[in-house]
């Protein structure tokens, strides 16, 4: 996919992960939309890349938990800018921790309306809008989703249970995406990353692995033809 004027939105992004894929994508000449729930942090992401970059970012205020706001995000691509090219699906929360038997019900779907609901809704939304675009050429795609999994979404331990939950639902959605988007060349794949360094995990140093490290894989992913496309793409650490 040639991004230079490409749209995408990245949900969750005015920190961590989202914040550098939105930066690599801004980098890459593409318009974004950066989403998210605190309005003042979406627009200062979004001013920063428009000074570094110069290019049309936009800050929308989303709480992606709400399908209601999931539509009116997608919507809103479609009004500022004509059409949608790339989705990624990065909000997200963790599961507390808590064994599945001391957990509780708030706990479970306050997870699952954060991780895969909102993912489930954007992406069915940002499906629609993406096959209305217009014919690509020779194996370039008509548009992309990328769902921020992780490696708790291929295994699952002790303490990650409701977390793992979430991450499998969107290990499903992402196969299911991928094989529905094979005839109008829209792509889904699940970028699963182990331990990330960023303010929601509140952990450092060279043990874990950076934002920058995702939001680079999220490029090249977007690099790919459309027949090179992978289901999952799973990063960890050399040696880990």
């Amino acid at each position: 996919m040639n991004l230079a004027n490409k749209v995408g939105i990245v949900t969750g992004g005015n920190s961590g992960i989202g914040a550098a894929v939105a930066r690599a994508l801004a980098g890459a000449g593409m318009k974004v939309i950066v989403a998210g729930r605190r309005a003042e942090l979406n627009e200062k992401v979004a001013a920063e890349l428009r000074e570094e970059f110069g290019g049309e970012v936009r800050a929308v205020s989303a709480d992606v938990s709400l399908e209601e706001d999931c539509i009116r995000l997608i919507e809103t691509a479609q009004l500022e800018f004509g059409h949608l090219d790339v989705l990624v699906n990065n909000a997200g929360k963790g599961g507390g921790g808590d064994l599945i038997a001391e957990s509780s019900t708030e706990d479970f779907e306050s997870t699952l309306r954060t991780n895969l609901h909102s993912a489930y809704w954007c992406s069915r939304e940002a499906f629609k809008r993406m096959a209305q675009n217009p014919e690509p050429a020779v194996d370039e795609l008509r548009g992309a989703i990328i769902n921020m999994a992780s490696v708790a979404g291929l295994d699952a331990w002790s303490g990650s249970g409701i977390y793992s939950i979430s991450k499998h639902g969107m290990m499903g959605l992402t196969k299911a995406l991928a094989d529905e988007g094979s005839g109008p060349l829209i792509r889904a794949a699940a970028v699963c990353p182990a331990m990330v360094a960023t303010p929601m995990t509140e952990v450092e140093g060279p043990d874990f692995l950076a934002a920058e490290d995702i939001a680079a894989t999220v490029i090249y992913l977007l690099s790919l033809r459309a027949a090179a496309w992978p289901t999952e793409v799973v990063v960890k650490r050399r040696g880990a």
